[in-house]
């Protein structure tokens, strides 16, 4: 891995480049002819790997300017073994010199796919490093792991001269489908939107970090077809969803690829479109779009969405193939004709900036491709010529085609552009430990649980494996051979080199015997196999089932692990019966499972994920990954999963004010929870709801606050106006306990009255000393005299809030009053109606004078006694106490009733 890191730093810049100024992709593109410009939009295959100037791609280079191409081993563009690397890089410096020398003088993408877990996705493998699959990422829930596979596949494409990558895949696998309709199966990262998305960026930043800016990315399929009901590759998909439900799951990562968030390197350069219809995309559930590739009304409806408007002002869109059977039939369900110019114009009306020319006629004849291709590009510089609009748009792509070329060149020449073949050489397949670390970590245990796990295979007993092997061909010239991705023995190998005669010995290789699917399949079935499979399964001690994914058209032997599992004669094998999962893992349902010994998820085939889940089943390598999609065969059900645990303590800190800070009320105490972590041990996606809890020891409970999650943590701010204890808590879905967090409030301080700029304290300010003044230190000359040396006033002064005590000696001189005329009346005879109607009222208005007194109506100060004035202004509001509760009495004097 240091010697990667080093390789990096040594061979690729440091980040991505600055975006070209406008003003030089306008002057650029003033520059160029109509031809020139129309040939920037089309992103050509080619057959073979020759240049030569006679050549079919010479002539699309040269005459017709075409933008870029795209590499395939179906094609012969490449083979692939040890040698591939440099051969790339020698191919690739080729098609740039056509360009910069012949052709339009401005460098072309180069662009391949590169999705991992080698065949069909990942069309360059030799001599690379074998890098896993989307699914096997995610099944680690490490963003930095992305990051590293970004990394490598960055570094590895720039170092052969390849300058785009047709990915990542950041589809949404929210409903697997086991039956293979619409079946995304290992190319997605998962089922979780905002995890797919935190895993697209994280790889897309390390594609641009490890290539030094050379790579740019086109994230597919927008706008999502992980709920799509089939594979677009062959027919067009549907999804019956509204843009609101879109924005919830579909477009969600797309959404978080386009936007910076703080970091550009994380934000992808392009998007591809696809061939998916959608139904209530645009109101009514009758009404469909077209592909969405091809519908303009639909395509602007998306790309207006908030987050994607500004994006889009420089992001380009790229078309995927425009030649696949799903375009075929939709343009001519009878599959008689193949409206070559109509597709494209479509296509590139419905906003795309980039047409991918692939599989571009009806029968994969490659004279025929040559031929519509060349056609279509005729026809767009007549339509150019002819039609005003059309040239606006065809200049307003080619403007976001020439700034993305400047980020990855500034300076277009052939130096420039150009890579070292050697290096390449040299760069390449150094990445394995990375491959190596995910596939370990990715290692899932789907059934039995950790204690139930059984022993691993001893010395001497005998171990049948069945291999989903499928031959298959990357081209049909006699450089491709057959082969099978998933070989019969790599297992049987895998076991062998661990733990056989060269390794610790536990295993000899009598004792493997690896047979394939087809083989099993026949002997279900009740055909004849050239080994007697019936006697090999009553002697085997362990069964293993190498098994891929269940797509009969594609393995049609792929089945056989569900027909034995079925079959009646499986129970009667006395042998523990292992499957190792190297795709998805949701194939087998909960009857199928039961009756397994262990059943592992490694998600990829390639060698490091093989040799990962032979470690587990000896024992050596603990499962230490969790599934990023539902598992509905052991009820594994993501969005439950990544709902907060309950069985966590939630961690609760104050984070402002600091703690030790002074509280003083009114206070804003902010609050923050977290991490919270799901049922994984992985933080809880953005978005999770979190409630907060405020309660006084008193019993009072403030109304709760709730916040969302950002990186696992969510934030509140209380507001506090009362004094006394304060406890917190925090809950989150079913997780609810928390750490508790207490914090003492005192009341506010009596305020003590500030002094006249001119005034000094003078001893007769109080009365009735307690104790002696404090003496005021020497440095403090305005210090005031403790409060506590001197007793309270009787009443609230001018400039001074009411206290308790003014209510209570203002209260005793009302009733002192109220009774004592009371008294008086009664000595006099008058009634005992007027006895009590004395009381009341004298009481009534003593208070109702305090009052007013304390809500400063009545101010002595202004008539000339202010707080100068010392006792005389108590005096004074002392006696209109008084006098409020003496009116009343002289009220009744005058006209109670005396007693007869």
């Amino acid at each position: 891995m240091l010697l990667l890191l080093a390789l990096l730093l040594a061979v690729s810049p440091a980040g991505a480049q600055q975006p070209a100024p406008a003003s030089q992709v306008e002057a650029l593109l003033a520059s160029m002819s109509v031809e020139e410009r129309v040939g920037q939009l089309f992103l050509v295959t080619f057959v073979g790997d020759q240049v030569a100037p006679g050549s079919d791609i010479a002539r699309l280079i040269r005459q017709d300017h075409v933008g870029g191409v795209v590499l395939l081993a179906a094609n012969s563009n490449l083979s692939n073994d040890a040698d591939t690397p440099r051969r790339v890089a020698e191919l690739t410096n080729a098609l740039q010199a056509l360009a910069l020398t012949d052709g339009a003088q401005i460098p072309l993408f180069i662009a391949v796919d590169h999705e991992g877990d080698g065949y069909p996705y990942t069309r360059i493998t030799g001599g690379t490093t074998p890098l896993p699959n989307a699914m096997a990422i995610g099944a680690t829930w490490s963003v930095d792991q992305a990051r590293a596979v970004g990394q490598i596949t960055g570094l590895e494409l720039a170092a052969m001269g390849v300058n785009m990558l047709l990915g990542p895949v950041v589809d949404v696998l929210d409903n697997p489908r086991p039956d293979g309709q619409g079946d995304m199966g290992t190319r997605t990262f998962g089922g979780h939107p905002w995890w797919v998305g935190q895993m697209g960026r994280a790889y897309i930043a390390g594609v641009h970090q490890g290539s030094g800016g050379r790579v740019a990315t086109v994230a597919k399929h927008f706008p999502g077809h992980g709920g799509s009901d089939r594979l677009p590759d062959e027919e067009v998909a549907t999804v019956d969803k509204s843009v609101a439900e879109l924005a919830q799951t579909e477009l969600a990562p797309f959404l978080a690829v386009t936007r910076a968030e703080g970091d550009d390197t994380a934000v992808t350069d392009a998007l591809m479109s696809s061939h998916i219809r959608y139904r209530g995309l645009q109101g009514g559930i009758r009404r469909f779009t077209a592909p969405i590739s091809f519908d303009a009304a639909a395509m602007d409806t998306l790309l207006e969405l908030p987050g994607l408007a500004a994006w889009r002002r420089e992001g380009l869109l790229v078309s995927d193939s425009l030649g696949v059977p799903a375009v075929r039939k939709y343009f001519d369900p009878t599959l008689t004709t193949f409206p070559h110019r109509r597709i494209a114009k479509d296509a590139f009306l419905a906003g795309n900036d980039v047409l991918l020319l692939a599989q571009f006629d009806l029968h994969n004849v490659w004279a025929e491709q040559m031929a519509n291709m060349r056609d279509t590009i005729a026809f767009f510089r007549a339509e150019y010529r002819a039609n005003p609009a059309f040239a606006s748009r065809v200049d307003e792509a080619v403007a976001r085609i020439l700034a993305l070329k400047l980020e990855l060149y500034p300076d277009f020449t052939l130096q420039a552009v150009q890579v070292h073949p050697e290096a390449a050489l040299q760069v390449c397949g150094l990445g394995s430990e990375v491959t190596q670390s995910i596939a370990a970590q990715a290692l899932t245990l789907l059934y039995p649980d950790p204690n139930g796990r059984p022993a691993p295979p001893r010395r001497g007993e005998k171990i049948l494996i069945f291999t989903d092997a499928r031959p298959v061909r990357e081209c049909f010239t006699d450089q491709c051979q057959p082969f099978s991705p998933l070989s019969q023995t790599a297992v049987e190998e895998a076991i062998l080199r661990a733990y056989g005669p060269q390794g610790t010995g536990q295993v000899e290789s009598q004792d493997i015997t690896s047979l394939s699917f087809g083989q099993l399949k026949k002997f279900l079935s009740g055909a004849e196999t050239q080994q007697d499979v019936g006697a090999l399964l009553q002697e085997a001690d362990w069964v293993l089932f190498a098994q891929q994914d269940l797509n009969l058209l594609k393995g049609p032997n792929s089945d056989a692990v569900k027909l034995f599992l079925n079959d009646s004669r499986s129970a009667a094998y006395d042998a523990h019966l292992v499957v190792l999962a190297f795709n998805a893992p949701y194939y087998l349902d909960t009857t199928e499972i039961s009756k397994l010994s262990l059943y592992l998820a490694a998600y990829s085939k390639t060698e490091p994920f093989v040799q990962a889940a032979v470690r587990a089943l000896f024992d050596e390598l603990l499962p230490q990954g969790a599934s990023p999609v539902d598992v509905a065969g052991i009820n594994y059900d993501l969005q439950r999963q990544l709902a907060p645990d309950p069985e966590q303590t939630i961690p609760v800190e104050q984070i402002a004010p600091l703690p030790g800070s002074a509280l003083r009320l009114p206070l804003d105490v902010r609050l923050q929870a977290g991490p919270i972590l799901d049922r994984n041990g992985h933080i809880v996606p953005d978005g999770t709801e979190v409630t907060f809890y405020a309660t006084y020891a008193s019993g009072i409970a403030l109304p709760p606050l709730s916040a969302t999650t950002d990186r696992g943590l969510a934030t509140v701010t209380f507001p506090l106006t009362q004094p006394g204890q304060v406890q917190f808590r925090v809950e989150s879905g079913e997780a609810r306990n928390s750490q508790s967090l207490s914090l003492s409030l005192a009341p506010l301080p009596t305020a003590t009255p500030s002094p006249s700029p001119t005034a000094r304290p003078t001893p007769t300010a109080t009365t009735r000393p307690t104790t002696q003044p404090s003496p005021t230190p020497p440095s403090s000359p305005t210090a005031q005299p403790s409060p506590t040396a001197t007793a309270a006033p009787p009443l609230a002064g001018p400039g001074r809030p009411v206290s308790g005590s003014d209510l209570l000696w203002a209260l005793a001189t009302t009733l002192l009053i109220a009774f004592g005329g009371s008294l008086l009346l009664s000595r006099r005879g008058y009634s005992r109606q007027s006895l009590i109607r004395s009381l009341a009222l004298s009481i009534l208005g003593g208070m109702a004078v305090y009052i007013l007194y304390a809500l400063h109506v009545l101010r002595p100060q202004a008539w000339g006694l202010g707080p100068e004035a010392g006792w005389l202004s108590q005096a004074v509001a002392a006696g209109l106490v008084a006098t409020g509760a003496l009116l009343p009495l002289a009220s009744v004097l005058r006209t109670g009733k005396r007693q007869g």
